[in-house]
């Protein structure tokens, strides 16, 4: 009997029968999967086209310009397909509309809201012009707008004399050495977020300087090596705050002219009656290991690198 089955099931009926069981099981499955991959398709898109629509448009920041015309330029309306909106389109559209306006973010929340983040732009540097007229333009290098006078809290700059003074681009530059000098110095104090920088002079390229609150002037000597010496200065001023050598009636002078090939800097405070006394190496250890990780030897192209003097 037992051999008569295993006959029947070596026969070619059996094995037919086998292949079409296991046949309507894979139908089966596929079905299955299929019907569920419809299902969340169908929800998907059912929320994408129906359900997800802009609802309330929520603007944070942004002061210096009325929501209505925020609104009209970011082009978001009620009703619109909230997954579908395109929101790196309307960021950069509001932030060359407005050149007070630095950044945009606009962000989605289901199931309806749209908020429109804003941050505005500030006046870092006021760019003096030929005709005596100033540039200002943002940390970021955008041009925000042409005024008669400096604008309040900023920084003057001198010598460096903007081709692209058109707002919400960015500023531009006759020359690229022009372009190199500023950029070493604001590239460094934004980096540091050094606050209170009243002046860049630029116009003599073999005595470029910097003042900190209209009393301490850093003194680069020529644009060799000028972003090593900005931030070795910008480390001295850090290091002489922190050791109680700088009060805020202090005035005088950080002599960097040698920074880059000496790793040292000199500070000359200005007494009353026009004298000065003299201090060097307060760099300190610390301003001087930093430098040295982005030069590799101590400055940027090849200054050895050694302890500064004053530990």
């Amino acid at each position: 009997m037992a051999r008569r089955f295993s006959e029947e099931a070596q026969s070619p009926a059996g094995e037919k029968a086998r292949k079409s069981r296991r046949a309507r099981g894979r139908a089966l499955v596929i079905f299955y999967i299929s019907a569920f991959l419809a299902v969340v398709v169908g929800a998907v898109l059912l929320c994408t086209f129906v359900f997800f629509r802009v609802g309330t448009v929520e603007i944070t920041g942004g002061a210096s310009y009325r929501q209505e015309d925020i609104l009209s330029v970011c082009s978001i309306h009620e009703g619109d397909n909230l997954v579908l909106l395109d929101t790196r389109a309307r960021e950069e559209a509001l932030e060359y509309r407005f050149p007070y306006i630095e950044n945009v973010e606009i962000r989605k929340h289901i199931p309806s809201t749209v908020e429109v983040v804003i941050t505005e732009a500030e006046t870092a540097f006021s760019i003096e012009r030929e005709d005596g007229r100033y540039v200002y333009v943002s940390p970021a290098g955008k041009v925000l707008e042409i005024a008669d006078s400096p604008a309040e809290n900023s920084a003057v700059v001198h010598g460096c004399t903007p081709t692209n003074e058109k707002p919400s681009e960015q500023v531009a530059f006759e020359n690229e050495t022009a372009e190199r000098l500023f950029s070493a110095i604001t590239d460094e104090i934004q980096v540091h977020d050094l606050e209170g920088i009243t002046d860049i002079d630029l116009r003599n390229q073999y005595d470029i300087t910097m003042t900190y609150e209209g009393r301490i002037v850093f003194r680069f000597g020529n644009s060799n090596d000028l972003e090593y010496k900005t931030r070795f200065g910008i480390g001295m001023l850090v290091q002489m705050q922190e050791d109680g050598d700088l009060t805020e009636e202090t005035r005088g002078e950080i002599d960097l002219t040698v920074a880059a090939e000496q790793n040292k800097g000199f500070f000359q405070e200005t007494l009353d009656g026009g004298e000065g006394s003299t201090t060097d190496g307060f760099a300190g250890r610390e301003t001087s290991s930093d430098a040295s990780e982005d030069g590799g030897d101590g400055t940027e192209s090849g200054g050895e690198s050694s302890t500064a003097d004053g530990e």
